[in-house]
């Protein structure tokens, strides 16, 4: 596994105190100043591309880069949606960034969040230039990190930060917070090497800066990217926007935004919001996503959203990512339309602080200014209790960990150790390990040595009295191989998942149900979730010795549409316990994990 590259294991354990765990869940915000962060004003910060050359401009490319064919006199651009009001330019040209650099200072945005690709790369070579630039505006700027390098490790991505840092991190323009230089990391570089990786990365970095601090937020909203960051956020919302109407982002952004902050703010990190004005890029991408603009409605939709939801940060995708048609630089199709819209909201969101509640308790060395806990929740008590039953049961959680249930045992004290697939593959001993945890999203490493080694290695483990927790990130755990072909093994497992749908119909009733209470921190009936991903797949008896229904789910007309959690004691041997991915994500998240797994000890032989 690449999150724990070099390393045949990694074990990874936390002394609980109060609500939230030190040690690895603390990371580089224990000891900040609560004064200090409550008196942080809002800033509003967008990302920006500095990639875009002329065959003849001042970045040297020689060549048209990320323009393809140009026509000038038609206002038409190949791989482009609209057209600049400043034409095709260099984004080395000082003239081109200090234009950009008024726009932006006019519009209110405080910071440009640059696409950086590689030490050497074109984008690199802009970053001074554009430091310069910014500085001279009393703007600032910082990294956008794209991907790690080769061989993509927990150690070759903090050792390039490292190196971004020593050349950019002490400019005057760079963005800190406090001492603090701030990296945002993109969701292509997380995926590279997975929470566990970062985690690591981060580790390694605090502890070599030598000067100042450094703060990185994630291209993820998770309860584990929570605990694994700085702060969160996300590039992109054009997939959860695409087909909205404005009034229909009135009704969606609200909750989902505050969902937003809340899991941020509970973990004491920067919460953010992104807001864009439209996406289109089906010049470059077959068949492409587009997302209407409604001549600015969408955007001031989301504004308004986000003003409302009251995070740390608003961001902007993006100020001339030209190819996705998101950008809010003057356009000839727009004129200056979207820097007049910024501008109006910027300073409104940016007029008052951050409300920050001085009674509130400080996680992470951050006040918490969300609400309080959510009915359900887990006390101290009851996560030590939960602790102390797991002190001779040893779990075992298969490579690339990504839902919140890893997380929060962690935070909970139980001990868990990463078993790489190889160790998998070799088998796995249920004397040793008594619980397997799947907490991946669809994926899974299949094959190692031989084909299909590793499902005849789980076989094998629960034929032996093996315990499968699966818990997963995505709908559908063990569903493509490495390879990402689609091969459906969760069943051979005892985890007979049915398909079920991507996104319900508007006008269901949908309510889970607990038949027979048997998860006591979960209400007895609640409804399904009305935002983020909603693709439902339910857990069914199936033939198997014995079968436990935790958790059902009931249409309007009280009929049974599968299981969310349930318990299994496949023919073939061992014990497994599944609950949906979207309870994961979902207010009662830490209620379902606690109780799934205090009733799996109960079954489970020291």
């Amino acid at each position: 596994m690449s999150a724990v590259a070099g390393d045949n294991r990694l074990w990874v354990k936390v002394l609980v105190i109060g609500f939230f765990a030190v040690g690895v869940t603390a990371g580089p915000l224990a000891g900040a100043s609560a004064e200090g962060r409550g008196a942080e004003p809002h800033r509003v910060m967008a990302f920006y591309y500095p990639w875009y050359g002329t065959a003849d401009g001042p970045g040297g490319a020689g060549r048209v880069a990320h323009w393809g064919r140009i026509d000038a006199e038609k206002k038409d651009i190949s791989e482009s949606t609209h057209y600049p009001v400043l034409g095709a330019y260099d984004s080395h040209d000082p003239n081109i960034i200090d234009q950009h650099c008024r726009w932006a200072k006019r519009a209110g945005i405080d910071t440009l969040i640059v696409s950086w690709w590689g030490h050497g790369d074109y984008t690199d070579r802009a970053m001074q230039t554009i430091l310069d630039v910014c500085g001279s505006h009393g703007l600032s700027a910082c990294i956008y990190y794209e991907t790690v390098p080769s061989s993509q490790t927990a150690e070759t991505a903090a050792q390039d930060i490292l190196k971004v840092l020593r050349k950019y991190g002490g400019h005057p323009a760079y963005l800190r917070i406090g001492d603090d230089a701030v990296v945002f990391v993109y969701g292509r570089a997380l995926q590279e090497i997975g929470l566990t990786g970062w985690l690591k990365a981060v580790g390694i970095m605090n502890r070599r800066m030598l000067v100042v601090g450094l703060k990185v937020i994630g291209d993820q909203f998770s309860y584990g990217a929570a605990r694994v960051f700085d702060g969160l956020h996300t590039y992109n919302t054009a997939g959860s926007l695409q087909g909205m109407t404005p009034d229909e982002v009135r009704k969606w952004a609200p909750g989902t935004y505050r969902a937003w902050v809340e899991l941020a703010d509970g973990a004491g990190k920067i919460s953010t919001l992104t807001v864009i004005p439209g996406y289109d890029d089906t010049k470059i991408r077959k068949p492409g996503l587009a997302v209407k603009r409604f001549d600015g409605e969408l955007y001031r939709a989301q504004w308004d959203a986000a003003i409302e939801a009251d995070p740390h940060w608003v961001l902007i995708t993006s100020f001339n990512e030209w190819h996705e048609g998101s950008e809010i630089e003057p356009s000839f199709e727009d004129k200056e339309l979207y820097l007049d819209i910024t501008a109006h909201y910027t300073k409104i969101f940016k007029a008052d602080p951050r409300a920050v509640h001085p009674s509130a308790p400080s996680y992470g060395g951050y006040p918490y200014s969300g609400p309080p806990a959510p009915p359900g929740s887990v006390s101290t008590a009851e996560r030590v209790a939960l602790r102390d039953r797991y002190r001779g049961i040893r779990i075992g959680a298969l490579s690339d960990v990504d839902s919140m249930a890893f997380w929060w045992l962690l935070d909970a004290g139980v001990d868990v150790e990463i078993l790489s697939w190889e160790q998998v593959a070799g088998g796995v001993d249920p004397a040793k390990h008594q619980v397997l945890l799947y907490c991946a999203g669809e994926h899974y490493r299949r094959t190692v040595n031989r084909p299909g080694d590793v499902d005849d290695a789980l076989a094998a483990y629960l034929k032996a009295g093996g315990s499968l927790a699966v818990l997963p990130a995505l709908p559908w755990p063990f569903y493509y191989d490495q390879d990402g072909k689609a091969v459906s093994q969760a069943g051979r497992f005892g985890v007979t998942i049915r398909g079920g749908w991507e996104r319900p119909q508007s006008d269901a009733k949908l309510t889970f149900v607990q038949p027979k209470r048997l998860l006591p921190h979960v209400p007895g009936e609640f409804a399904f979730p009305a935002s983020g991903d909603l693709r439902w797949r339910a857990m069914l008896e199936d033939g198997q010795a014995k079968y436990t229904s935790l958790l059902q789910l009931h249409d309007g007309e009280k009929k049974y549409l599968g299981d969310a959690v349930a318990y299994a004691e496949p023919r073939e041997g061992g014990r497994v316990i599944y609950a949906w991915f979207g309870l994961l994500n979902g207010p009662y998240a830490e209620a379902v994990v606690h109780d799934v797994f205090d009733f799996l000890a109960s079954r489970v032989a020291k």
